[in-house]
Parts: structure tokens; C-alpha cells; sequence
């Protein structure tokens, strides 16, 4: 049988939340007799609490938290949204017809979809814009068909295409997709591809980019994703390096060779300065050699994997695992596949 608890017995009890030296309680504790035990009850002050600062018990952060979460404005999520409504209307207004790739592609209809967009959203920038859209895309959100379509023929320049997408994500670690979107990322590929391809136009070159990247061409080698070794890119012309072998680093890392025609050779060293000086001076490869021996040397380009030679790629091993998975992806023309 249980027993009433008389009103006398409930007595207010110092909380305790600020324990301390100077320091007040924001709340107190209401001791309430229960059944089988006692059970406090927290009557907290939020505006009290929350000039109280340091404070560290779990009661009065929890309550205070929920207090102020109750009383916060819902900012975030109505701002993405309404982002998301902004994009898809200037997707409906300037596509043409044409796919949420083709803007992303094409400057004119770049330019068109941006523009139509800062009329409701001056300050977003434009990589923003042009992510939300490719995210649209990709989630089937943007709910408008594509009624056009250009077809083009890249073979002649898709080796140029798959040359700047893997320096750039050789360099940033970002995707095809995300040079697309960012108006800077995507003038350094439009400059790296058309100094491989330079009579083909930027719209071609990206086009290319984007194929390769649906075709899963593009996947960046497993040693390039996981080797954590303090990695830098260079690209140099080989005929400065000629010149001026103290240009490369004398540490170790991976070289690639390539030209108008594609990749060329790709090898490793523990010193690319020594290793490079020897190549450009009478190479130990007889193919490769044969080749310098025929092409102006102004026409060939070094692109450098220099590491930390505190980290593992001091390890010839290490390298040589970086360097076979580069082979087997970008199949050199003077390398035996690994």
C-alpha cells in the first residue's frame, strides 16, 4: 500500500550545477518523495543559467541546450532550400533543352544559368550554384527532361582531356565533377588541356573530361588515394629542366613523361634531380632516348610526384607501388606494363 507523502517533505535543495568558489546555482533542485525513493526535479532559469558561464554539469547544459534550441531560429535548412527552388527555376529558364551537364560545360549556358540564379541570389558564389545544380541532377530533383543533345567525337584529344583531370586531382585530390562546377578549378584544366590539345576549344576539352569521368575512366589509382607522403605536382618543361636540373628537388618521388601525344614514360627515383639530369641527357631507356632524340625536346613536359623523403616513399618499394599503379592506368607508350 502506498503511502501519501506529505507537502512538508517536498523542500527546495541547492543544485549544485556551479559548484564553486563565487559562483551561484542558475536553478535549484525541487526533492519530490516518491514511492521507493526520492526524485529530484530541476527549476532552472534559462535566462539565469545562460549568463552563468563555465557551466559543466550535465543537468544544466542539457537544459539549457534544449532551451536554447527551442527558442533558435530554423536558419539552415530554409536556406538550402530555398537554394535548391532558386537553381531549379534558373535551370527551367536558360537550359535550352540541353542536360544540367551541358550547362556546366558550356560557358555560354553557364554564364545564362549563373546570372539567372544572383537575380534572386546575388551573394552565392557561382561553384555554389553550380554544385546544387549537378546535385540535383544526380538525385533526379531537377524534374526536367533534356530535349537536345550535342554529339561529339573526342578521340583525337581525349588523351589531352585525361592528362588535366588526373593533374588536377593529382594535385587537389577533387573530382572532374567538382572542376566543372568551380569557375577557377576549371580555367586551370581548360590551360593544362589546351597546352596538350591547344587547337581544340575549352568546350570540347571538358566535354572529353566528362565522358571519361561516366565511363569510369578516371578513377584515381589506389597508391594515389592512400599514400600519405607529403606529396607536391609539379609540371615543367623538360627542355628548363635541360637547362636547369636544380629546378627538380633531389628527393625522392615519381616522373612522368608526356607530350602532345600523350603519356610518355613514367618512372621513380629516390633522387629526381640526378635521375631526371640523366634521362634528359642520354636516357638508359633505348626507346625513350630514341624518341628525345627525334622531338624537340621543347615539346615534351615533366610532370613531377615529389615526396617527403622522411616518409615512406624513401622505401623503393613504396615508389614502386605508386609508380606500377600509374602505369596501368595511364599506359605510357615507352613502359612495359607492370
Amino acid at each position: 500500500m502506498e503511502r501519501s507523502v506529505p507537502r512538508t517533505s517536498r523542500r527546495p535543495k541547492d543544485c549544485g550545477c556551479l559548484a564553486g568558489p563565487g559562483r551561484s546555482a542558475p536553478g535549484r533542485h525541487l526533492l519530490d518523495a516518491q514511492p521507493g525513493g526520492w526524485r529530484y526535479r530541476h527549476l532552472f532559469d534559462p535566462l539565469r543559467g545562460a549568463r552563468q558561464m563555465g557551466v559543466t554539469s550535465p543537468c544544466t547544459v542539457f537544459l539549457l541546450g534544449a532551451t536554447l534550441a527551442l527558442h533558435a531560429e530554423p536558419t539552415a535548412a530554409p536556406q538550402a532550400g530555398r537554394l535548391k527552388e532558386v537553381v531549379r527555376q534558373a535551370f527551367r529558364e536558360t537550359h535550352q533543352g540541353f542536360s544540367a551537364d551541358e550547362i556546366l560545360v558550356d560557358d555560354r549556358l553557364n554564364k545564362a544559368f549563373v546570372a539567372a540564379c544572383r537575380r534572386e541570389l546575388p551573394h552565392v558564389e557561382e561553384a555554389t550554384l553550380n554544385r546544387t545544380l549537378l546535385n540535383l541532377r544526380k538525385a533526379g530533383e531537377l524534374k526536367v527532361p533534356a530535349t537536345r543533345r550535342r554529339v561529339v567525337r573526342h578521340e583525337e584529344y581525349l588523351h589531352a582531356a585525361e592528362i588535366a583531370a588526373r593533374l588536377m586531382y593529382d594535385r587537389y585530390g577533387t573530382t572532374m565533377d567538382r572542376v566543372l562546377c568551380d569557375p577557377e578549378l576549371r580555367r586551370e584544366f581548360d590551360q593544362q588541356a589546351q597546352a596538350v590539345a591547344p587547337d581544340v576549344s575549352a568546350y570540347r576539352l571538358r566535354k572529353a573530361a566528362l565522358g571519361l569521368r561516366k565511363a569510369r575512366r578516371l578513377r584515381p589509382e589506389l597508391a594515389v588515394r592512400v599514400a600519405d607522403w607529403g606529396k607536391q605536382v609539379l609540371t615543367l618543361p623538360a627542355a628548363k629542366i635541360a637547362k636547369s636540373p636544380k629546378l627538380v628537388p633531389a628527393r625522392p618521388g615519381v616522373y612522368i613523361f608526356r607530350d602532345r601525344s600523350g603519356y610518355l614514360y613514367i618512372g621513380q627515383s629516390s633522387d629526381l634531380q640526378r635521375r631526371l639530369a640523366k634521362h634528359l641527357d642520354r636516357s638508359d631507356r633505348s626507346s625513350l632516348a630514341a624518341y628525345f632524340a627525334s622531338r624537340a625536346v621543347e615539346d615534351i613536359t615533366v610532370e613531377l610526384h615529389v615526396f617527403d623523403p622522411q616518409s615512406k616513399a624513401r622505401l623503393a618499394e613504396m615508389r614502386r607501388a605508386y609508380e606500377s599503379e600509374l602505369i596501368r592506368s595511364r599506359k605510357p607508350r615507352f613502359n612495359i606494363a607492370p
